[in-house]
C-alpha cells in the first residue's frame, strides 16, 4: 500500500490504467485516491465528473481546505485530487514542502494513492510523487516513440529503477510489441492486453474493468495482477 506512481511516454495508457486500478483497489475494500495534476485531463472525461476548484488538488496544496474536504468523491471508497474541471483552473503556484506535505497527509488518509503523473520530467508534482513513492508503473505504450521517450528520460528512469515495475500496455492492435520490448531490452512484468471497445467505453465513461465477457474477465485479471504486485 502507499503511494504508486504511473508513468510513461505520452498516449502510453497512464491514466485509463490509473483510473481501472484505483476502482479495481477500491472494490477490494480499500481506500484509494487518484492524485492527477494534469490540467484539462482525460481524467474528468473519463469518469464523467467535474471537480470544483474547493475540491480539487488546488484547494488542498493552498491548504484553503483539508484533504478530507478537498478531495472528490467518485464512488464507495474512490476518490479523486486533481486539477478543477474550469479552463483558469490551475494558476496556483507552490512550493516542494507543500507537494511532500500534501503526498504524506494522503498516505496517511488513503489506503493507496495512484498518481497519474505527467510525461514530462518538469511537473514537481510528478517528480516528488516518483521520489516518494513505493511502487512506480512505467507504462511501455504501443508506439515507437515510447521507445524514444525512455531513452530520452533514462537518468530519470535510473533512480526508480529499483521500485519500477515494467507495464505492457497495449493502446493498439497493429503493433509489434515484442520488438518493442526487444530494442528496450525490457521485459514487463505484466502485459495488459488491448481492447478494442476501450475508446468506446472510455467516451461513456464506462470503466474497462467492469466489461462483461472474457475481455473483461482479462482485463479484470491484469489489475488484479497487478494490485498483488504492489502488495494491494
Amino acid at each position: 500500500m502507499g503511494i504508486c506512481a504511473i508513468w510513461g511516454a505520452p498516449q502510453s495508457g497512464k491514466t485509463t490504467l490509473a483510473i481501472n486500478l484505483a476502482f479495481e483497489a477500491s472494490r477490494r475494500g480499500k481506500s484509494t485516491c487518484i492524485l492527477s495534476p494534469i490540467e484539462y485531463s482525460e481524467l474528468s472525461t473519463f469518469l464523467g465528473i467535474k471537480i470544483p476548484k474547493e475540491q480539487s488538488l488546488q484547494a488542498a496544496l493552498c491548504g484553503s481546505e483539508n484533504i478530507k474536504q478537498a478531495v472528490f468523491k467518485v464512488g464507495d471508497l474512490f476518490y479523486v485530487l486533481a486539477a478543477p474541471t474550469t479552463a483558469d483552473a490551475f494558476d496556483i503556484s507552490y512550493t516542494s514542502e507543500q507537494v511532500k506535505s500534501l503526498l504524506d497527509i494522503a498516505k496517511t488518509t488513503f489506503d493507496l494513492v495512484v498518481v497519474d503523473c505527467p510525461s514530462e520530467t518538469n511537473n514537481m508534482i510528478a517528480a516528488w510523487s516518483l521520489n516518494r513513492s513505493d511502487n512506480v508503473l512505467l507504462c511501455l505504450g504501443g508506439h515507437i516513440s515510447c521507445a524514444l521517450w525512455y531513452e530520452a528520460n533514462k537518468r530519470a528512469l535510473q533512480t526508480v529503477q529499483k521500485k519500477a515495475i515494467y507495464v505492457g500496455s497495449q493502446t493498439t492492435s497493429s503493433f509489434d510489441y515484442e520488438a518493442l520490448y526487444s530494442y528496450m531490452k525490457c521485459d514487463p512484468k505484466l502485459n495488459i492486453p488491448f481492447i478494442p471497445e476501450a475508446t468506446l467505453l472510455q467516451n461513456e465513461c464506462k470503466l474497462i474493468c467492469r466489461m462483461s465477457g472474457k475481455k473483461g474477465k482479462s482485463y479484470s485479471g491484469a489489475m488484479d495482477k497487478l494490485l498483488e504486485a504492489i502488495e494491494i
